[in-house]
């Protein structure tokens, strides 16, 4: 699989720089990639979320444990089979990470160290949580704001936030919007950004209030949002079936000015472009799919370049 990345990149002619990994998780290993060097490690091992940070690279594995990678290139398991939770997403955060996990919990990991946060257990509407399926909700991803506020979307659930580093919460968001994924911007204190059934989620006062931004859109479900210097990208579909998905952009300060990415990707995808599989690091952005394909694109969205295709199903990306 090395050698087919290899190519596919010289052919491409996709500028990773030097300084620059496009890192992603698969079902069947962790992919890094730049020009300098493409390899696999954990081979066969099914990744499921990453999170780089100033100490390593953060890892889970099968939903069932977390790993870290040191600046040695070392890896070495943090914690796993916890309570039989399945790990959803991880957000490193002062030599911790915050885990959100099924049947909604948070909990911190540290070294030899595993803490639940008991408030979120008391969170305010917690027990209006569902899902459509009649399951019990999961804490779907997590975000960190410019001034240390956490932010955990439960699905379905809202977005909750705690602006005293998890000591208590509270609802920001209507639950039933069914959010998939909130992201925060550092260089924009106070702006909050979430993908959701009923479109692009917007908040510029830290999750005080909320507005939405679905014009343009062939539909409204959107699994995935990033943020590409001044551009936002957003993948979106007629339903949780994700037949129809594509992939949008849109000025970070012009709301109603959603347009389809086309150049250079298919008309449609047959399966949703997944919360975690969207990805930006200045103008460079990228998303991966469920049956293996990889898209770059070096303008913001504007146009994209399939950089890979045949892998194993992908589940996340990162830049770092």
């Amino acid at each position: 699989m090395t050698a087919f990345i290899q190519q596919t990149i010289e052919s491409s002619g996709i500028g990773i720089s030097h300084d620059e990994r496009l890192i992603v998780g698969t079902n069947e290993g962790l992919l890094l990639l730049s020009n300098s060097e493409q390899r696999i490690e954990l081979e066969g091992q099914n990744i499921t979320a990453i999170a780089p940070s100033f100490n390593g690279l953060w890892v889970v594995v099968d939903r069932k444990s977390i790993w870290h990678r040191d600046d040695r290139s070392e890896w070495q398991v943090v914690a796993s089979n916890i309570q039989n939770l399945q790990l959803n997403c991880i957000e490193p955060l002062n030599g911790k990470v915050l885990v959100g996990t099924s049947d909604a919990h948070l909990l911190w990991i540290a070294r030899d160290n595993i803490e639940f946060i008991d408030s979120f257990d008391l969170a305010p509407g917690r027990d209006e949580w569902y899902t459509p399926w009649g399951g019990l909700p999961a804490v779907r991803s997590l975000a960190v704001g410019h001034s240390g506020e956490l932010y955990a979307n439960v699905h379905v659930g809202g977005i909750l936030r705690s602006q005293d580093n998890g000591r208590s919460w509270q609802s920001t968001i209507d639950l039933d919007s069914d959010v998939h994924q909130v992201i925060t911007v550092q260089e924009r204190p106070g702006l909050v950004l979430a993908a959701t059934a009923k479109g692009l989620a917007i908040s510029t006062n830290a999750g005080d209030t909320w507005s939405f931004d679905r014009a343009n859109l062939h539909a409204t479900y959107s699994r995935a949002v990033a943020v590409c210097g001044e551009t936002i990208l957003m993948s979106t579909s007629v339903g949780p079936s994700g037949a129809k998905a594509a992939v949008y952009r849109r000025s970070l300060d012009q709301p109603g000015t959603f347009e389809k990415c086309e150049q250079g990707l298919p008309q449609w995808f047959s399966n949703n472009i997944n919360t975690g599989s969207l990805a930006a690091l200045k103008d460079k952005a990228a998303f991966g799919t469920s049956d293996g394909q990889i898209f770059v694109s070096e303008d913001a969205g504007s146009t994209w370049k399939q950089l890979a295709s045949g892998l194993p199903s992908i589940h996340c990306l990162h830049f770092s």
